[in-house]
């Protein structure tokens, strides 16, 4: 991809990021209190999927091929010199680089927090299957580690916390790690990462980590095994004073008086979270037939070759026009015309042939020769490759090509 339309996509990813992320900060409250925590938290899959659809990657559509130019090889003729190649810093490509240097960036700097953040924690001592005790006090209850998921719990946490709250805090963890959500953030990292340079991508991380947490809320109170108030407490209890660059704190984002209002409305129905689920892959669905669409490169049938490229032959042209000769010389591929033009006396004159190979390996050369314009000629030659063919037109117009295969 070039870096011209490598910019055009990522712009079309910044207007999908700015209407999708800007749209579900604005309406973030109003969503939850009408459809819940858990569907307004869901709707956030929009943002990657919009900015995906962006990115669809181009795909070739044959059409029809029209009639193929002849490229004309100007014989007589004084030609301008070809202009120098400019030695000027292509802007897309300067931009390009730039965007590429900013996610390489912000890709180390989310790496080298989240290898600071773990080696703060400090030696973990198991405690259960899937439960480990930090040294600090300040640190968890956290779910952190992609490929082995970690519940970590504060080193005072058997005397901070009540045995029901205790229930509560590893019951929200042990949700987060259920639904996933460590690998959600690692794509909202991602997207986050992408976009370094807009500063709406910020504001929409913690918006959607913020909305997370209160879907978790929502989706662990919707069991009906722990009591609000004792949900609340374990909040109340709980503190983060290290910052988690990847991973789910129980006391993340969200403010605190927005989740303990959150504990006292209901989950979502399983009705109006299908109902979202279907409206996520209905927009997916048609999004994607959408960038299908709009990422179409059309081409011409004739013009797709690359698998099996056309042979090139030399061609070498002996022309003579009453009484004056040129020696033209030509690469040209099979199946695609090639023309000598020039002029005699004040008029113009052209040669154009059109090389194709027999079933029997000779070489077919269908063509017409003009003469102020008009037809004079359409001579069709077959012979051998390495041996002259000829036409005479009169005795004023003398034709003979010679077809070599290229070596090269």
């Amino acid at each position: 991809m070039s870096a011209a339309a490598l910019l055009t996509r990522l712009c079309l990813a910044t207007l999908a990021l700015t209407l999708l992320a800007g749209g579900l900060v604005l309406a973030r409250r109003a969503l939850r209190e009408r459809l819940g925590a858990e569907a307004a938290y869901a709707l956030w899959l929009l943002v990657p999927l919009g900015v995906g659809l962006c990115c669809w990657p181009v795909h070739r559509e044959l059409v029809p091929a029209a009639a193929a130019a002849a490229p004309v090889l100007q014989v007589g003729l004084l030609q301008p010199l070809p202009a120098a190649p400019s030695t000027g810093l292509d802007a897309a490509a300067v931009l390009a680089c730039i965007w590429l240097l900013g996610v390489a960036g912000s890709v180390l700097w989310l790496c080298l927090q989240q290898r600071a953040f773990t080696r703060a924690l400090g030696a973990l001592q198991p405690l259960g299957e899937d439960t480990w005790i930090s040294t600090r006090s300040d640190a968890g209850p956290l779910l952190a580690g992609l490929l082995r998921p970690r519940i970590v719990l504060p080193a005072d946490y058997a005397t901070r916390y009540s045995p029901q709250e205790q229930a509560a805090v590893l019951a929200h963890e042990r949700m987060h790690r259920r639904r996933g959500d460590l690998w959600w953030n690692l794509l909202c990292a991602a997207v986050r990462s992408a976009f370094w340079f807009h500063p709406l991508a910020s504001i929409a991380q913690r918006s959607y980590l913020a909305d997370q947490e209160l879907a978790c809320d929502s989706a662990v109170l919707g069991s009906g095994a722990h009591a609000p108030h004792t949900y609340a407490n374990a909040l109340l209890k709980t503190q983060l004073g290290m910052t988690l660059p990847l991973g789910c704190a129980m006391q993340a984002l969200s403010p605190l008086r927005e989740r303990i209002l959150n504990l006292g409305r209901r989950a979502a129905p399983r009705r109006l979270r299908m109902l979202t689920a279907l409206v996520l892959s209905g927009v997916a669905v048609a999004g994607g037939q959408i960038a299908w669409a709009a990422s179409a490169e059309k081409v011409a049938a004739a013009g797709l070759h690359a698998h099996t490229p056309a042979a090139r032959y030399d061609v070498n042209m002996t022309i003579g026009i009453r009484g004056e000769q040129s020696a033209p010389r030509l690469l040209v591929k099979q199946g695609e015309p090639f023309a000598v033009a020039g002029e005699h006396g004040g008029t113009p004159w052209r040669v154009e042939f059109t090389l194709e190979r027999t079933q029997d390996r000779m070489v077919r050369l269908t063509g017409r020769i003009l003469d102020d314009g008009k037809t004079i000629a359409a001579p069709v030659l077959v012979g051998p490759p390495g041996e002259a063919v000829r036409v005479n037109v009169g005795d004023d117009v003398q034709v003979a090509l010679t077809v070599r295969e290229h070596a090269g």
